[in-house]
Protein backbone atom coordinates (compact mmCIF):
# COMPACT_ATOMS: atom_id res chain seq x y z
CA UNK A 1 0.00 0.00 0.00
CA UNK A 2 1.41 3.49 -0.75
CA UNK A 3 1.17 6.37 1.87
CA UNK A 4 2.25 9.84 2.43
CA UNK A 5 5.44 9.98 4.62
CA UNK A 6 5.19 12.13 7.74
CA UNK A 7 7.60 15.62 6.88
CA UNK A 8 8.94 17.41 9.80
CA UNK A 9 10.65 20.86 9.22
CA UNK A 10 13.53 21.48 11.66
CA UNK A 11 16.33 24.50 12.29
CA UNK A 12 19.39 23.14 12.63
CA UNK A 13 22.45 24.97 13.92
CA UNK A 14 25.95 24.93 12.76
CA UNK A 15 28.55 22.61 13.74
CA UNK A 16 25.97 20.32 15.94
CA UNK A 17 25.28 17.17 15.61
CA UNK A 18 22.14 15.80 14.96
CA UNK A 19 20.85 12.22 15.09
CA UNK A 20 18.29 11.50 13.04
CA UNK A 21 15.60 8.75 13.75
CA UNK A 22 15.44 6.02 10.40
CA UNK A 23 13.31 3.34 12.25
CA UNK A 24 9.90 5.13 12.92
CA UNK A 25 9.90 4.31 16.25
CA UNK A 26 11.37 7.21 18.29
CA UNK A 27 8.92 9.04 20.38
CA UNK A 28 11.17 12.48 19.54
CA UNK A 29 10.64 12.33 15.76
CA UNK A 30 12.52 13.37 14.39
CA UNK A 31 15.21 13.12 16.72
CA UNK A 32 16.66 9.81 17.47
CA UNK A 33 16.17 8.30 20.72
CA UNK A 34 18.02 5.09 20.44
CA UNK A 35 14.41 2.78 19.93
CA UNK A 36 16.15 1.39 17.08
CA UNK A 37 18.24 -0.73 19.07
CA UNK A 38 15.78 -2.71 20.94
CA UNK A 39 13.75 -3.17 17.91
CA UNK A 40 17.07 -4.18 16.46
CA UNK A 41 17.60 -7.09 18.71
CA UNK A 42 14.34 -8.25 18.28
CA UNK A 43 13.91 -8.80 15.11
CA UNK A 44 17.07 -9.30 13.80
CA UNK A 45 17.37 -5.82 11.74
CA UNK A 46 20.01 -3.30 11.49
CA UNK A 47 18.71 0.36 11.61
CA UNK A 48 20.64 3.32 12.88
CA UNK A 49 20.22 6.93 12.63
CA UNK A 50 21.40 9.37 10.59
CA UNK A 51 23.86 11.44 11.74
CA UNK A 52 23.58 15.65 10.42
CA UNK A 53 26.42 17.68 11.08
CA UNK A 54 25.42 20.82 9.43
CA UNK A 55 28.30 23.84 8.65
CA UNK A 56 25.97 27.01 8.76
CA UNK A 57 22.50 27.81 10.18
CA UNK A 58 19.87 26.31 8.36
CA UNK A 59 16.69 24.90 7.94
CA UNK A 60 15.92 21.17 6.67
CA UNK A 61 12.89 19.44 5.68
CA UNK A 62 12.67 15.87 6.95
CA UNK A 63 10.93 12.45 5.42
CA UNK A 64 11.08 8.69 6.33
CA UNK A 65 8.83 6.00 5.08
CA UNK A 66 9.12 4.22 8.19
CA UNK A 67 7.67 7.38 10.39
CA UNK A 68 4.21 6.09 9.13
CA UNK A 69 4.40 2.28 9.49
CA UNK A 70 5.52 1.72 13.25
CA UNK A 71 1.58 1.18 13.76
CA UNK A 72 1.48 -1.47 11.68
CA UNK A 73 3.64 -4.03 13.31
Amino acid sequence: YLTMNKKIRIKIKKNVKYSICSCGYSEKLPYCDNKHRQYNQKHNTDYKSVKIYPVENTCIELSCSRWNDQDNE
